[in-house]
C-alpha cells in the first residue's frame, strides 16, 4: 500500500508521517497562486513562497517526494495567449527550482503546456480533469499522465469497471480514501470552477471576504435531510483497503489540506494499518460535520482577520455562517464504523449507475442504524441554512 498525505505545511507534520512508512509522498499548494485549485485560498494554512520551499525541502530530505497541485479545472483563458502561457511557465519553472517532484493538473491545455516545455516533470492526475469514463482515462493516459487519479463517484464502488480500468490501462491508478463528496453531486463541476478561481492569486479573490461558499451549503442543508447521503459519499474504509488491492490498486490518495497535523495524522494511521475503531466521521473529510476541533489552528485566526476586515453587510453574513458552522459542529454527528463491516458487500452486486437510489434504498436502511444525529435539530438547522441561502439568491449581498 502506498498512501498520499496533504500537507498543512507544519514541520511537525513531516516528524509524525516518518513513522509511518506507508506514506510515500505528500502534496500540497499555497492557498493562493496564478493557477489555483480545488480549494478556496480562504480555507487553507496561508504560508509564503520560502516557507513552501523549505518545506519541500525537508519532504524530499525524508525520502518522500512531493506532488504540487495546479489542478483548477478553469484557468481564465491564461493557457490560450501568449502572456498567460509565459506567466504559467514562469510559476511551473519556479516550482521545478523549488525542488517538486511532480504537479497535479487539472486543465488539459496545461497538460500539453507543461508536457512540451518541462518534458522530464512529472504529471500526475486530477479528478478535475474529469476522466470520467475509459475513452477519457485512455487519453489522459496517452498525454503521460501518471498516476490517473479515477473519479470517486463513477468507479470507487463499481467493481467490474474497477477492474476493466486496471486491466486497459498501463499508467498508475490512484484511489481517493477518505472523500466525502455526495455521490454524483449536482453541483460539482460549478463548485470546481468557484473553489479555483477562489485560490487563483489576484486582488479580487485575496482581498474579499470569506466567500460564501453556496454549493457547499446546499450539500450540507442536503444531509441533514437526507442522512443516507452520509453513507452514499464513496469513500473507502479503512478496513477495506484488501478489496481493492485485490483488484490491483495500491495507491490512495487521503484529504484534506485544511486539516490540523494531528488529524491528518489520525486518518494516516487509520489506513496503514487497515482499520478504526468508533466515529468514521474522524478520518472522513466533511467540512462542517465531524471532529470541530481537525481543522488547522490557523484558520480561525485568519478568518477573525477577514472578520474585522470586511464591511458591516459582510460582517454579519460571515458572523452568522460562522453561528451556523458550531451549530453543524454540535450536532455531533455519528458513523459507527465498526457498524458497517458488510457494508461494502452490497456494491458487489447492486449496479448504481442503473439503479435509481429511492428504488435501491440500500444506503437508506444502512443509515438508519449506523447514522446518529438528533433529527429534529438538523430540520432546524436545515431551515436556517435556507434561510442563507435565499438571502444570497437575492444578491442583497
Amino acid at each position: 500500500m502506498k498512501l498520499t498525505l496533504p500537507t498543512n505545511w507544519d514541520a511537525e507534520l513531516l516528524d509524525g508521517v516518518s513513522q509511518i512508512p506507508e506514506v510515500t509522498s505528500l502534496y500540497g499548494k499555497l492557498a493562493f497562486d496564478l493557477v489555483g485549485g480545488g480549494r478556496a485560498g480562504s480555507a487553507l494554512p496561508a504560508v509564503q513562497w520560502d516557507h513552501a520551499a523549505a518545506h519541500i525541502r525537508a519532504v524530499r530530505d525524508r525520502g518522500l517526494s512531493f506532488c504540487y497541485l495546479l489542478n483548477a479545472p478553469c484557468l481564465g483563458n491564461l493557457e490560450q495567449t501568449r502572456q498567460g502561457k509565459l506567466q504559467l511557465m514562469g510559476l511551473v519553472g519556479q516550482l521545478v527550482e523549488m525542488g517538486v517532484d511532480a504537479v497535479s493538473i487539472g486543465n488539459l491545455g496545461l497538460v500539453s503546456l507543461v508536457r512540451r516545455n518541462f518534458p522530464q516533470l512529472r504529471i500526475r492526475g486530477s479528478v478535475l480533469s474529469w476522466p470520467t469514463h475509459l475513452v477519457r482515462l485512455k487519453f489522459q493516459e496517452s498525454l503521460g499522465v501518471d498516476p490517473l487519479v479515477l473519479p470517486y463517484s463513477e468507479f470507487s464502488r463499481d467493481f467490474e469497471m474497477l477492474r476493466r480500468i486496471r486491466s486497459g490501462l498501463s499508467c498508475g491508478l490512484q484511489l481517493f480514501a477518505n472523500i466525502s463528496c455526495i455521490y454524483h453531486c449536482h453541483y460539482l463541476a460549478e463548485h470546481a470552477c468557484s473553489v479555483g478561481h477562489a485560490s487563483q492569486a489576484n486582488a479580487a479573490t485575496q482581498n474579499a471576504y470569506s466567500m460564501l461558499d453556496s454549493y457547499l451549503w446546499r450539500c450540507t442543508q442536503r444531509r441533514l435531510l437526507r442522512p443516507e447521503l452520509f453513507l452514499m459519499s464513496r469513500w473507502i474504509r479503512p478496513e477495506d483497503i484488501g478489496a481493492y488491492e485485490a483488484l490491483g490498486y495500491d495507491e490512495f490518495k487521503i484529504i484534506d489540506r485544511s486539516r490540523s497535523t494531528s488529524w491528518l495524522l489520525r486518518a494516516a494511521r487509520a489506513y496503514a494499518e487497515r482499520r478504526y475503531n468508533g466515529n468514521l466521521l474522524d478520518i472522513i473529510s466533511l467540512e462542517m460535520f465531524g471532529d470541530a476541533d481537525g481543522f488547522h489552528e490557523r484558520l480561525e485566526e485568519q478568518s477573525l482577520k477577514r472578520v474585522r476586515a470586511a464591511g458591516a453587510e459582510e460582517r454579519r453574513v460571515m458572523l452568522g455562517m460562522f453561528r451556523l458552522r458550531r451549530r453543524l459542529f454540535a450536532l455531533g454527528v455519528t458513523i459507527d464504523n465498526d457498524a458497517l463491516g458488510d457494508f461494502l458487500e452490497g456494491f458487489r452486486t447492486i449496479r448504481c449507475a442503473e439503479t435509481f437510489c429511492e428504488q435501491c434504498r440500500y444506503c437508506h436502511g444502512y443509515a438508519e442504524r449506523v447514522v446518529h444525529f438528533d433529527r429534529d435539530e438538523a430540520a432546524r438547522l436545515a431551515a436556517d441554512i435556507d434561510g442563507l441561502l435565499q438571502g444570497f439568491l437575492t444578491a442583497a449581498w
